[in-house]
């Protein structure tokens, strides 16, 4: 592992995002299904994240910025990185299946390249993660080749509306990056998601999303694991994420959603899964593992060849 490879930590954060946000395709198309409005979908989420956070806001309220500017660029943001793209996965979960939200999702990192490379002109994008970028987006593409197969006209609609809100998620973490690094993950995620729920829970309620909604314990559960642990808990993971190893290897962990959002929806919706789902992976975890610096460079590699070689050598004389 090259010194610029994530740690343990670091690498445990990301597999819960890959799990909490994986199953939050399932959720919310679990609330959609019950006749949840969009902005009932996002608004609920943004509360119950806010308020899941006001313990960890009160225990580091000494680290809350002041200044004004700091605070416009995190309430900027609250609509750029929450507001927006959570009310349009909402939106398009109304005619997408779960899995293909997931897939569609994971175009994220993409963007995030793209935005990093031209907002942080710093950032280190090497050949061996524009590889694993490409790897991990040629498993999405299989994953999604499986999956669009009979879909109509409304899903196909749905599925560049969701392209819109990634590509939302990719400026916002380059931008975080660039000018908010110095903000601590717990206040950089409760102002943001505070504001997105002042917006959008009051346009819930004046839109009526909620009129007609059947709720039962499935529904009831959705939203509130949707809400405090994927909205809440979740956020605040990435953004430290995106602090400590960059916006495009933070957002490469949406690679690893697909295959949660998929086995779920398989699993608990009845969604079906071909047997293009194991190449999918199997490239997608490979180009997660590039992007993360797991697998070492040619030119790292022939170097411990080499320093092996000269070891070896050494130890014969």
């Amino acid at each position: 592992m090259d010194s610029t490879s994530p740690g343990t930590r670091q690498l445990a954060v990301f597999l819960f995002l890959a799990l909490a946000w994986g199953s939050s395709f399932l959720f919310v198309r679990v609330l959609a299904e019950a006749g949840v409005g969009a902005f009932g979908v996002s608004g609920g989420r943004c509360l119950l994240g806010f308020l899941s956070l006001v313990p960890f806001a009160i225990a580091k309220r000494r680290l809350f910025p002041r200044d004004r500017r700091t605070l416009a660029a995190i309430a900027f943001l609250g609509v750029l990185n929450f507001a927006i793209p959570w009310t349009l996965f909402a939106l398009g979960a109304q005619h997408v299946p779960s899995g293909v939200s997931a897939i569609t999702n994971a175009s994220t990192p993409l963007w995030a390249a793209i935005f990093s490379t031209i907002i942080i002109r710093a950032e280190r994008f090497d050949a061996r993660r524009l590889t694993g970028l490409c790897l991990g987006f040629a498993g999405v593409m299989v994953l999604m080749q499986s999956r669009v197969h009979g879909l109509n006209r409304e899903a196909l609609l749905g599925i560049p509306v969701m392209l819109l809100a990634t590509a939302a998620y990719g400026l916002s973490a380059s931008i975080i990056r660039r000018w908010l690094h110095h903000v601590p993950a717990v206040p950089l995620t409760f102002g943001q998601v505070g504001v997105a729920a002042a917006i959008l829970f009051p346009l819930a309620l004046v839109t009526g999303s909620f009129d007609g909604a059947s709720f039962g314990w499935h529904e009831w559960l959705s939203l509130l694991l949707l809400g405090g642990i994927g909205s809440g808990v979740a956020s605040v993971l990435y953004m430290w994420l995106i602090g400590t190893l960059g916006p495009v290897r933070a957002a490469s962990t949406t690679y690893l959603m697909p295959p949660v959002g998929v086995a779920l929806g398989w699993l608990l919706l009845n969604e079906s899964v071909a047997w293009s789902m194991v190449a999918g992976v199997v490239l997608i975890l490979l180009g997660v593992a590039l992007v993360q610096g797991r697998i070492p460079s040619l030119g790292r590699l022939r170097a411990r060849i080499q320093a092996g070689r000269v070891v070896r050598s050494t130890a014969k004389q």
